[in-house]
């Protein structure tokens, strides 16, 4: 009856709001070192504490169904034979629920998804097939087990939206070692997909971010059938009025609230990659859809974009200087997951593709390096709906929910605390990554346990550190409520 309660109340909350993401997506040929990247935070609908687990599905047998328990009723009957796949599951959800993202056997990753709308003239000849339609819910547990390249992932994807109709709207993002690709979905039945051009960078914030297309170009655009003439028959676009055609302008919604809540986050982010576009004002949702970095793009340079919060400008809503902040920061205390993923196409098959895991707000949190052939620490794979002791959920949740108590006084030991491991994690990671390389050809066996022990030795250590947080900020805290109740006497 417990299990049944609680799946009633996540089900509630999850129905009745989607997610809310920001998404990075980086080209190999302007990222620092050749590698593709996709980052994103992952934030809850409705509720401030949400865990997820780190799961690993093993190849095999499948024949098994997927079905949607906290969204809708979509259901789906997987092929006889699936590959193994990572995921990061809702607890109690039979580890099939919001996996959001990882990487599959093949080598190929999906983060998924991003919640954008659809507008109203759209949603009136197309509507969502919300009883039974595609959701974000299972994405990745349909996709990744079946997929061996990004495009086949996009190509998949976009059978599903055509074949079951979307739920909701969403967008997702597909890479393996030669390409990334974004899918958007519009109303119940149309799509479209991008390649992310190898010397540009992507960003989206809740909203259609795809413009215009050609999509006589399969090598860099793909979509449903009849995109463009499905929007000419039903009055959504008027080819003698418009030069070309805007997927976003056309299907996408854009009103007054979406300045604050994602013009902000989008504006934020190119304007650090790209100073031309810094300070710039957008009264439409009409940012460049790709663009040039001034400088290639680092991972630290997405794991800070991803804990920005607009510090130390009139934004800042955490500061405590403005208590009637409108604009939507990047990090949020209902996040609770950021994930960047890394793939590099010249690092050895087991350690080519990474991933960084922040559990929790990331602008109070640490992103730990998971390599695609780590085993995952049980910390990682047990947390439970209820706080516990022992998961990774809610270690990190804990240091994150006394710290917000007093955000101006405790995110600079917190931050300065993780920031400190993860350069001792980075200068560990440099050293086991050419280890690595030396050993994986003689002695596989043997390196795989050097991989174990460098993942169990991060976290460990991050576990250490926020333990010593946890303690630091609880004994400040209790000094302070003594100061302000104390009274005279013995």
């Amino acid at each position: 009856m417990k299990n049944l309660l609680v799946s009633t109340l996540i089900f509630a909350l999850f129905a009745s709001s989607s997610h809310a993401c920001t998404t990075i997506i980086v080209g190999k040929a302007a990222s620092a070192d050749g590698s593709i990247i996709v980052g994103r935070n992952v934030d809850a609908p409705n509720a401030a504490d949400w865990a997820s687990n780190f799961v690993y599905h093993p190849p095999g047998e499948g024949g098994y169904v997927v079905q949607s328990v906290l969204e809708n009723q979509f259901s789906y009957q997987m092929p006889l034979h699936v590959l193994g796949y990572s995921g990061f599951p809702q607890p109690n959800t039979g580890d099939l629920s919001f996996e959001e993202a990882g990487f599959n056997d093949a080598g190929v990753g999906i983060s998924a998804t991003e919640t954008i709308f659809s507008n109203a003239r759209t949603l009136a000849v197309d509507p969502y097939n919300k009883k039974t339609g595609v959701v974000e819910e299972i994405i990745p547990s349909v996709v990744l087990p079946q997929i061996r390249s990004a495009r086949e992932g996009v190509k998949l994807l976009g059978k599903l939206i055509e074949t079951y109709g979307s739920g909701e709207g969403f967008g997702v993002a597909f890479v393996d070692k030669d390409e990334a690709w974004y899918l958007e979905n519009a109303g119940g039945h149309q799509w479209l997909a991008a390649r992310i051009p190898d010397n540009a960078y992507f960003v989206s914030a809740n909203q259609s971010r795809l413009g215009e297309a050609d999509l006589s170009d399969s090598d860099h655009f793909l979509s449903s059938p009849n995109l463009v003439r499905f929007a000419e028959e039903n009055g959504l676009f008027d080819p003698q009025s418009s030069s070309s055609f805007s997927f976003r302008k056309v299907f996408g919604k854009d009103e007054a609230g979406d300045a604050d809540y994602n013009y902000s986050r989008v504006g934020y982010l190119q304007g650090k990659y790209t100073s031309g576009l810094s300070n710039k004002k957008y009264e439409s949702n009409s940012f460049p859809t790709f663009v040039k970095p001034d400088r290639k793009i680092s991972i630290a340079d997405v794991r800070d974009s991803l804990r920005s919060y607009n510090a130390g400008t009139e934004n800042d809503p955490y500061s405590g200087k403005n208590s009637n902040v409108q604009v939507r920061p990047i990090s949020v205390y209902r996040a609770y997951q950021s994930h960047i993923m890394q793939v590099r196409s010249h690092f050895p098959e087991q350690i080519a593709n990474v991933q960084y895991l922040d559990l929790g707000m990331t602008a109070l949190g640490i992103y730990v390096p998971f390599y695609q052939g780590a085993t995952i620490p049980d910390s990682y794979r047990h947390a439970s709906i209820a706080i516990d002791s022992n998961s990774a959920a809610w270690k990190y949740r804990k240091v994150q929910l006394l710290a917000m108590q007093d955000f101006q006084r405790y995110e600079p030991m917190v931050r300065s605390t993780y920031d400190r491991l993860e350069q001792e994690i980075l200068v560990r990671q440099r050293k086991f990554e050419e280890d690595y390389k030396v050993m994986v050809g003689n002695n596989p066996r043997q390196a795989q346990a050097l991989l174990d022990e460098f993942t169990r030795q991060n976290v460990n250590d991050a576990f250490a550190a926020s333990s010593e947080l946890e303690k630091k900020i609880m004994n400040d805290m209790s000094i302070q409520v003594y100061r302000k109740y104390r009274f005279r006497g013995a």
